[in-house]
């Protein structure tokens, strides 16, 4: 014969709450499931930091302590569109109880995912909190009305007396929560992914044209100092016929320019593949080096040192006075394989490159 069980519904006397003497332990454990999914958020706390910790492993960008709040109801708001049965409680030699809990999991991941990628998409912040907190409100909605559900699961709760109460052993409760909820970071982890790609294309852009090289260095595993000494590699080098008492100079006047770059990252589309995302760039061509050139070219010059003069006093102009062209946009692919070719002529980031900065 199956054993009696208790439906678990959403009013509990607060008596069963405390815990009283004159409890079930069973009674205890349905009580305490009830009072978890009408306000017990915190509840979830342990299986929130263990994901944050895995997550902050995978990205760059950190889980934000402002996002803790949020992320904790999304999750008791998840444990709540459950239903569990409670089974009777069988006492153990030891004097504790075994019950028997019932349910049917929620798959997170397989609920949230494909809906997900549609609303990143259409995001209109790169900040990590906002983003996030946005895609948490549709995917409860999506978790209250058409949840993807595993096979049926029975997970067993340790419980026992404490004075004139019961109380729920903290592993095997955690124990309920991490398989009643499969995939629970997985909004968290979509957006981030996402957002972590943003964060290192920018980054990058930002070394390589402005010399902010903090975010970059995080991306690559860089110190500071590698990251500045790969922003200043070759890139500043002056024509080999400069002469030497305008290198400095030049130096300078190029780094300037290089400065007043201008692009907009936008939101990366993930690919196929490992790592693999496109993102398209906005830019204003900044054609400054150019006008310098040209300029100079129009001279007339009767020394190396005239020639040096000239060259660096168009570009100290244009440094200080920049040209762009009309704005323009190029989609990029960003995966491994265009980083290992970023270097070449051709490739699709130093075509970036030069458009973003455009070389005579």
């Amino acid at each position: 014969m199956r054993k009696r069980t208790f439906l678990i519904s959403c009013v509990f006397a607060f008596a069963l709450l405390t815990g009283c003497s004159d409890n079930k332990a069973d009674e205890y454990v349905g009580g305490q499931i009830t009072s978890i999914k009408e306000n017990g958020s915190d509840s979830f706390a342990t299986i929130l930091d263990e994901g944050i910790a895995e997550s902050n492993d995978s990205y760059v960008l950190q889980f934000p302590e402002e996002l803790r709040e949020p992320y904790l109801e999304f999750m008791k708001d998840s444990f709540s569109s459950i239903t569990f049965e409670v089974a009777k409680a069988k006492k153990m030699n030891d004097g504790t109880f075994s019950v028997q809990v019932t349910y049917t999991p929620i798959n997170i991941k397989n609920t949230v995912e494909a809906a997900n990628i549609e609303q990143i998409a259409l995001l209109e912040t790169t900040e990590l909190t906002g983003a996030v907190t946005s895609i948490l409100e549709e995917d409860t909605k999506l978790i209250k009305n058409s949840p993807a559900r595993e096979d049926e699961t029975i997970t067993t709760l340790n419980v026992y007396q404490d004075g004139d109460s019961y109380k729920i052993s903290t592993e095997s409760l955690e124990n309920l929560f991490e398989q009643s909820l499969y995939g629970v970071m997985e909004p968290y982890n979509q957006v981030c992914d996402i957002l972590d790609c943003y964060d290192f294309v920018k980054a990058y852009l930002d070394a390589s044209f402005k010399g902010e090289v903090s975010r970059f260095a995080l991306h690559t595993d860089r110190t500071e100092e590698e990251a500045l000494a790969w922003y200043e590699a070759d890139v500043f080098d002056p024509p080999a016929d400069l002469s030497e008492a305008y290198v400095s100079r030049y130096q300078e006047a190029l780094k300037t320019m290089m400065k007043q770059c201008q692009y907009t990252v936008g939101i990366p589309k993930k690919e196929t593949g490992v790592y693999s995302y496109t993102v398209e760039i906005k830019t204003t061509p900044n054609t400054s080096l150019e006008s310098a050139y040209t300029e100079f070219e129009g001279g007339t010059y009767y020394s190396i040192d005239e020639v040096s003069s000239g060259l660096v006093a168009a570009m100290e102009k244009y440094a200080a006075a920049p040209t762009f062209g009309e704005e323009t946009s190029m989609t990029i692919s960003f995966n491994a394989s265009s980083m290992l070719s970023a270097g070449d002529a051709n490739s699709e980031l130093a075509t970036l490159a030069t458009t973003i900065f455009v070389i005579p």
